[in-house]
């Protein structure tokens, strides 16, 4: 799950035992508080799993790019989250030494070991997937504002049969930036992200499916990405584990080829 190659996603080692995934029950539980903004669905999600969500989460992850004729091309992608605010993700072979790290509030891009110019900024997928869980609110809040969301504009809607709070954008709009939650379960399974730094604005759609359970935290195994509604990108996450330690040198942009990890599951 990196947006910084409008690829990310995060998406994350064998280092232990792999959790095995199975279907998940969601939580179906109402939002006690009466919700009006953007701030009160985070507030909604960072309660109901506070000191109950995962701490790191690493996998491998299989990548499909989808050319404009339809050729695909595969790759395979290794990820670690550490919350808050620390991802990592190499591209394989690890031979080449390319990745992007996010930590720090920075982002680091690495090719064939060399870092760029770091630059400022939050994954939002990241923040979404599993930050708003561990971190306060207003850190959310903050990051989420700078990424170019309106934390003000909110409505609600259907998608796929489950009830969604829509945060960014006023119905009807969806090429504005804005993630769309789970009523239910609190749990992100849509974000659109604008970019207009280009001549040509260029919106990009990132779908979450196929929610598992993985040593009792919900993991979305497949993730989805629409460039001006074509279907560009798509993640499928295996070798998923969750509260395994990650070194900390993993996140150090210093150390970059220094402390990549091997893994050795197979998809």
């Amino acid at each position: 799950m990196t947006l910084s190659r409008l690829l990310p996603a995060l998406a994350l080692v064998a280092l232990g035992a792999c959790a095995r995934a199975s279907s998940v029950a969601e939580p179906a539980r109402p939002v006690a508080a009466a919700i009006t903004d953007g701030q009160g669905v985070l507030t909604a999600m960072h309660t109901r799993y506070v000191g109950k969500f995962f701490t790191t989460l690493s996998f491998a992850q299989n990548t499909t790019n989808i050319t404009q004729a339809g050729r695909e091309i595969k790759g395979v992608w290794y990820e670690y989250i550490a919350v808050p605010g620390r991802l990592r993700i190499d591209y394989l072979p690890l031979s080449s030494r390319s990745g992007v790290l996010y930590a720090g509030g920075r982002i680091h891009s690495f090719a064939d070991g060399k870092p760029q110019a770091p630059q400022r900024g939050w994954n939002a997928l990241q923040v979404l997937i599993a930050d708003v869980y561990g971190q306060p609110v207003d850190s959310t809040a903050f990051q989420l504002d700078s990424l170019g969301f309106d934390l003000a504009a909110i409505h609600q809607t259907q998608w796929q049969g489950k009830a969604m709070w829509v945060v960014g954008a006023r119905a009807g709009d969806t090429t504005t930036s804005q993630f769309w939650i789970d009523r239910d379960s609190l749990l992100i399974r849509r974000v659109i992200q604008r970019d207009a730094r280009a001549a040509r604005p260029v919106v990009t759609d990132i779908r979450f499916y196929r929610y598992q359970d993985v040593g009792g935290y919900p993991v979305s195994f497949d993730v989805h990405f629409y460039r001006d509604g074509r279907l560009y990108f798509k993640e499928e996450y295996f070798d998923v584990q969750v509260n395994v330690p990650i070194p900390a040198e993993v996140f150090d942009p210093t150390k970059w080829s220094s402390s990549q990890i091997k893994r050795t599951a197979n998809k």
